[in-house]
């Protein structure tokens, strides 16, 4: 599976060889966001084969001119629900539109796999992220402390 445009940017699944470029970009993302980064989280990322690929989900990675630049995963939640997760873009590629290819890419993935609900979290002060997930059709179904709860019924 691999997509691709006219921007010369391309979506595909990990391969082993990213996975630490792949877990820079979400770590720093986050240390970006919160301005420290708690180490003890995050474990899955210490082995996103094992803790993704190998149990049946899906981590794929967006390279542009052979450079990885953005992230994202979907996990199956329950029967006929997946939950995309992962969802980063390096710093100095946000606002290009890689982030909504990424979760139109995640969302054709998920219809394949016969998800009807798609399920995701955000910071409650991630408003870039907010408005993205907004505009692509996601509704606030609980704003909990710190997060916001959004779902989306795909079929």
């Amino acid at each position: 599976m691999q997509t691709e445009n006219k921007l010369d940017f391309v979506i595909r699944e990990i391969e082993i060889n990213d996975t630490e470029v792949a877990k820079g970009i979400i770590l720093e993302g986050m240390k970006e966001r919160f301005g420290f980064l708690d180490y003890s989280f995050n474990q899955d990322l210490n082995d996103i084969m094992k803790n993704y690929i190998e149990i049946g989900d899906t981590f794929l990675v967006g390279v542009k001119n052979e450079i990885l630049v953005c992230t994202g995963a979907l996990t199956k939640e329950r029967e006929g629900v997946g939950r995309i997760q992962r969802m980063s873009v390096k710093q100095e590629y946000r606002g290009m539109g890689f982030a909504r290819q990424m979760l139109q890419q995640l969302e054709s993935l998920a219809i394949e796999k016969g998800y009807k609900k798609l399920l995701l979290e955000t910071n409650i002060e991630w408003f870039s992220a907010i408005e993205l997930y907004k505009s692509t059709g996601y509704t606030i179904y609980e704003n909990e402390g710190t997060q916001s709860h959004f779902y989306k019924e795909i079929g």
